[in-house]
């Protein structure tokens, strides 16, 4: 072997001896590093944007289920192309309340009557985005005590010993309302026969048609159609009560509540947004959104403490 060839290979040696040497001391296992491999890998790549958050919105029950969820995900829809927003429709299951889908993040945004959000701002700080603007132009609405066409009832003063169909226990215009105008005439639970909760006003107006109770409380739109058609008898309108509305859960940034409020206040159900809404004049916001205060509803929120909705 030539003097040159020998040198070639003690120098490759002791190349070598000094790497086993350097990788003992560090303690580490020496890496080979490739570049262009890692970025293939992705060990080495671009930042890439977080995704954007979907925001739910949920609802109380009112109409038949199938067309509350047809009227509310056609306003998602239209909301998540005014405000750029992704925006899913959550339906809560029956036997479970918007309020706890609210005060839980399970939601964002509900359409709600004006209990629930009193109770979501009791128990976690919901606050109401917009207020409901019925057929009149007016941000209130009313509930309304029916009775079948051909009862002899002509006063709520006789609900005395009769029986009741109430609304959903959560319900302004089909419990809480209805309450308040027998309180007002003195008459209890205590003093009807018998009465029962029902999911939501259709419910509740097809235990009164059929005379399985001798009335009950719904919302003023669905009674004023009945009693048009001849199915039911409207025994005492109340007084105007601030409409329900939008609400918003504790947890959604002030500015994402600013953009879906805006929206809100610019939505144009009978004209330039007829098309994207679903049979919207059966709603109880028939003409779209009105702005809304927290102090709006004080006075409610001392008639539900009073009838147990709220705790004191």
């Amino acid at each position: 072997m030539t003097t040159l060839k020998k040198r070639g290979k003690m120098k490759l040696l002791f190349l070598a001896l000094l790497a086993a040497v350097l990788t003992a001391c560090s303690g580490e296992r020496a890496l080979s590093v490739s570049l262009s491999q890692n970025i293939q890998r992705g060990e080495v790549a671009p930042p890439v944007p977080q995704k954007t958050a979907v925001w739910h919105i949920g609802f109380d029950r009112r109409l038949e289920p199938k067309e509350d969820v047809r009227q509310i995900a056609s306003l998602t829809n239209w909301l998540e192309k005014k405000t750029g927003l992704p925006l899913e429709i959550v339906v809560t299951p029956r036997g479970s309340n918007v309020v706890d889908d609210l005060c839980s993040g399970k939601v964002d945004f509900a359409v709600v009557g004006t209990v629930s959000y009193l109770q979501a701002r009791h128990r976690c700080g919901a606050s109401i985005l917009v207020r409901g603007i019925n057929a009149a132009g007016e941000d209130i609405y009313q509930a309304a005590i029916v009775v079948p066409v051909d009862s002899p009832l002509t006063a709520v003063s006789q609900l005395a010993g009769q029986s009741f169909a109430f609304g959903s226990a959560n319900s302004t215009q089909g419990y809480l309302i209805p309450r308040l105008m027998m309180q007002q005439e003195r008459l209890e639970l205590a003093d009807l026969q018998n009465y029962a909760f029902h999911d939501s006003h259709a419910a509740t107006a097809n235990a009164v048609t059929s005379g399985r109770f001798d009335a009950g409380g719904l919302q003023d739109v669905l009674a004023q159609d009945l009693a048009e058609r001849g199915l039911v008898r409207i025994l005492a309108l109340s007084e105007p009560f601030p409409s329900s509305g939008v609400v918003v859960g504790p947890n959604v940034p002030e500015e994402t509540a600013v953009l879906i409020q805006d929206a809100l206040l610019q939505l144009d159900p009978a004209g330039a947004n007829a098309g994207a809404l679903y049979r919207w004049e059966r709603s109880e916001m028939p003409g779209g959104f009105g702005p809304a205060a927290d102090s709006d509803y004080d006075d409610l929120s001392d008639t539900a403490v009073t009838i147990g909705l709220l705790e004191p």
